[in-house]
């Protein structure tokens, strides 16, 4: 078993990194050799399999429990065809849950735009970064210039301003790092 292991009150615990379509297959294969329902836990979704199991039909009520269309605890033998009233609800569950994804993003945008502008005002009348080794840093910007790179490059330069600032009024860098880091930390 690659997937599975342990077997608790007759459900398996599923390991980690494991992926759900060769989760089923394998809880399938496991319930022809022991000739016996197999049970496992993914992701909070209770799912039984049998050795005849359709795997694509144990998938699909899969993902619909994990985005709370149905009970949590799915299988062994969905209905193959979803009924339009079936369709329906999960059309209004799923425009519920967009709505509240919607509803988050823009708290969160909201939240970090603040958050942005304070940086940026505390960082208006800060120096520039005092380097070391100019040559390594100007290197080190060089090799990184596709998006994440710079977004390396952009944030590794805003937290040693925001360090550099604290420091300047006599601050320690060891009491400053983990907050200046999180509070330059705009790119997530």
């Amino acid at each position: 078993m690659r997937n599975l292991c342990r077997e608790k009150k007759g459900v398996f615990d599923v390991m980690c990194g494991a992926n759900i379509t060769d989760t089923i297959a394998e809880a399938i294969a496991l319930s022809a050799k022991r000739n016996r329902p197999v049970a496992f836990e993914f992701n909070g979704v209770i799912v039984t399999v049998c050795s005849d199991s359709n795997p694509e039909f144990i998938y699909r009520d899969w993902s619909r429990a994990l985005n709370g269309y149905i009970d949590k605890n799915i299988g062994p033998y969905p209905n193959p065809v979803l009924t339009d009233e079936e369709k329906a609800s999960d059309a209004r569950i799923e425009a519920k849950n967009e709505s509240r994804r919607q509803k988050i993003h823009a708290k969160y945008e909201a939240e970090a735009k603040v958050k942005r502008e304070a940086v940026e005002a505390k960082l208006t009348n800060t120096p520039a970064m005092e380097l070391a080794d100019e040559t390594g840093w100007q290197q080190f910007k060089d090799k990184n210039q596709d998006g994440y790179g710079g977004a390396v490059v952009t944030y590794s330069e805003r937290w040693a301003r925001l360090m550099q600032s604290e420091m300047a009024n006599g601050k320690k860098l060891e009491d400053v790092a983990e907050t200046t880091s999180s509070e330059a930390n705009l790119e997530g």
